[in-house]
C-alpha cells in the first residue's frame, strides 16, 4: 500500500513519492508517527520505520510541497517472532 498525505485545503488524499509499505509488514496492526517518522507494526512483530521528507515545492501550486518516504524494516527478536499482535476492547 502507498503512503498518502491529507491536504486540508482540497479535502483530498495524495500519494507521496517512494516505495509502498514493505511486503514483510503483512497485516499491519498498529501505526504511529513522531517527528518525521512513521512506525508500522505488523504480524510477527516486524516494525517498518518510514522516514518522511519534504522534497520540493509542487509545480503550479503555491506553497505546497511534495513528500517522500524511505522505509527501514526492524526484525523482532527470534524469541518473539512467532507472536502475533492482538487487541481487545
Amino acid at each position: 500500500m502507498k503512503l498518502k498525505v491529507y491536504d486540508t485545503e482540497t479535502d483530498s488524499w495524495e500519494a507521496i513519492e517512494g516505495p509502498p509499505l514493505p511486503e514483510q509488514i503483512c497485516k499491519p496492526f498498529a501505526v504511529n508517527a513522531f517527528d518525521s517518522q512513521i512506525y508500522v507494526v505488523g504480524r510477527n512483530l516486524l516494525v517498518a520505520v518510514g522516514h518522511i521528507s519534504k522534497l520540493k515545492l509542487k509545480e503550479n501550486c503555491e506553497g505546497k510541497w511534495n513528500f517522500g518516504v524511505r522505509w527501514h524494516v526492524i526484525n523482532a527478536p527470534k524469541s518473539l517472532s512467532d507472536l502475533t499482535p492482538s487487541s481487545s476492547q
